[in-house]
């Protein structure tokens, strides 16, 4: 999604300002990684102690902060429940594992398996502008818990580290209560014990996906050569693609967006432009293997001089010259445009029928569309939907300037969350006459409006998904799956604008590269995005049961864009509410 709109004079830094903020992070770097004591006599004991998921807990984190009054957790069948327990000491420990007593009968596959993990901390260089303090935690810049680890690792004195604990529970779980211990060890010693209780209920997540989930992530050649050390296209890279779809898919993301300029090869047959599709066929084969795919989200047809908002629209195009092929970029009214498009799209329509992927593949065409980009915009949508007969257009728009070609031209309307509190109506029409609406965010809103930022509270992240069935959307976008910097965990803040523009904390990735594994590590704000998708899964189908009561729940935790449940544990409350609700007979 762009990145570069609706920046206020808050959101710019100059070139001075972000060289300062870079060097309070080296500082913050320096000094914070090696705490000093709370106070002069350190205790040895070591306090370990639950906080509730929705919770996040911080390096300074004095024993027992935000307990939870009983470590008790309700969950349903096929559902992960998220166990958060703090772990802080007086004193080093070196080489910590974890370990937790199985919960369920011998024999559970691996995707049911208990997954630990300790949390590590990331820097956030500055909080998320325009948002008031009570919508915020920590403080910036600063520690924030983000990343999920592998142990062991060592345990700072005074230094709390929070350990993370996923239970999937088996879809043929009993009904029931279920007891659980956790120890931690250094070095094979047992340092703590902690006990909780586990109720699983009858109620179930499905397994049908139908919330369409998709976090832009990047695999290109310099993502690959950088962060892995592998070229695109080896056989590297592609056991990368299918690692990564595999998390992504445990995280129930169902749409990939699939970069066609990159994977389709062109070539020339008896003069004419034709076309290789064995890299992208072998990209939507590995990402449907991983269970990624879902849908086809094929990338752009446009972009934007020098990529700014506010630039020309241009269009990648490729042609024959000197008996080779090309690819050059021209502004979207050339004449070369539309021949192009024509034969490209008709002959990837020809490729997608005969794979049998017609009805699973989603078009972009225009990024936000806007202004003089208006009649293009109607122009490319009418070559895809002439083209393409049976596949959908998909693209941000902007509800409140929509024109009716524009309405007509773009089968799927994805809206910037903040930018259509007052267009339920159109969007209810859209959807009456058969046609979809998700919603988007990118860089906004900040506020008091839900977003994934890391100085956002996890209930905010937990609730995106709420939001799509409270105003009856299906699908959630987001433009930043892993836009790393060069050091993701030190930098979670990209400058774009040529340095004039400073991403808000966590905006840009959500996720973090894996060299070891040929892979991603995934997130504590993934984890609350995934417990959100299975929430609304579970309120569909009460919604299918008994409308009236899946929608006062939903109301209970969403009465408004910005008027929802910010207390973890009223938010606890009402998704005990739900599980009930859906385990009566």
């Amino acid at each position: 999604m762009r990145i570069v709109v609706r920046l206020n004079s808050a959101r710019k830094a100059s070139s001075l300002q972000v060289l300062m903020l870079r060097a309070v992070m080296v500082v913050l770097i320096a000094v914070v990684i090696t705490p000093w004591p709370l106070n002069a006599a350190r205790a040895a004991d070591v306090h370990a102690w639950f906080v509730d998921s929705l919770v996040k807990v911080f390096p300074a984190d004095a024993p027992g902060a935000h307990r939870l009054a009983s470590a008790e957790y309700w969950g349903a069948r096929n559902q992960h429940v998220s166990v958060q327990l703090a772990l802080r000491s007086g004193k080093a420990f070196q080489g910590i594992t974890v370990q937790v007593k199985p919960l369920f009968e011998k024999g559970a596959t691996e995707s049911r398996a208990i997954e630990v993990h300790h949390v590590g901390y990331v820097v956030a260089g500055s909080h998320t502008p325009d948002s008031p303090p009570d919508e915020l935690v920590g403080v910036a810049p600063g520690w924030y818990p983000d990343v999920l680890e592998e142990f062991p690792f060592d345990l700072k004195p005074d230094w709390t580290v929070p350990i993370w604990i996923t239970i999937h529970i088996p879809e043929e779980a009993h009904p029931g209560v279920y007891r659980g211990a956790i120890q931690v060890r250094a070095k094979g010693k047992l340092i703590a014990r902690n006990r909780f209780v586990l109720h699983v209920v009858a109620a179930r997540v499905p397994q049908a996906r139908t919330l369409h989930v998709t976090n832009w992530f990047s695999l290109n050649d310099d993502v690959s050569r950088q962060f892995y050390g592998v070229p695109m296209f080896s056989p590297a890279w592609w056991k990368l693609l299918a690692n990564v779809g595999r998390v992504l898919a445990d995280y129930r993301q169902n749409v990939a967006l699939t970069p066609l300029m990159t994977l389709i090869q062109p070539r020339i047959d008896d003069g004419r432009l034709s076309y290789d599709y064995a890299n992208f066929d072998r990209w939507v084969e590995t990402l449907q293997q991983a269970g990624v795919i879902g849908t086809i989200e094929g990338s752009h047809l446009t972009t934007r001089a020098q990529g700014a908002y506010q630039g020309s629209l241009m269009v990648p195009i490729l042609e024959i010259t000197n008996n080779a092929v090309q690819q050059i970029t021209v502004p979207a009214g050339d004449p070369r445009v539309v021949p192009f498009l024509t034969s490209f799209l008709s002959q990837l329509a020809s490729h997608l029928k005969e794979k049998g992927w017609t009805h699973s593949y989603v078009q972009h065409i225009s990024d936000e569309p806007h202004g003089p980009e208006m009649p293009f915009y109607v122009k490319f949508a009418a070559i895809v939907h002439q083209s393409m007969p049976g596949v959908r257009t998909i693209d941000a728009v902007d509800l409140a300037h929509i024109t009716e070609d524009l309405r007509k031209s773009c089968d799927i309307w994805v809206p910037i969350l903040g930018s259509f509190d007052g267009s339920l109506n159109l969007i209810r029409q859209h959807v009456q006459e058969g046609h979809a609406v998700w919603y988007y965010t990118c860089i906004s809103p900040e506020g008091r409006y839900l977003n994934r930022f890391l100085d956002f509270p996890l209930v905010k992240t937990r609730l995106l998904p709420w939001l799509d069935f409270r105003y009856g959307l299906t699908g959630f976008l987001h433009w930043g799956g892993n836009d790393w910097t060069p050091k993701p965990m030190l930098d979670t803040q990209p400058v774009i604008n040529d340095n004039q523009t400073l991403l808000p904390p966590g905006d840009a990735f959500i996720v973090y590269p894996d060299r070891a594994h040929l892979s991603v590590k995934a997130s504590i704000r993934l984890e609350a995005l995934r417990a959100g998708i299975e929430d609304y899964e579970m309120l569909r189908i009460l919604q299918s049961r008994n409308p009236a009561e899946a929608r006062e729940i939903s109301h209970s935790a969403i009465s408004s864009f910005t008027g929802y449940v910010r207390d973890a544990r009223q938010f606890r409350r009402i998704e005990r509410q739900l599980l009930r609700a859906l385990s009566e007979k």
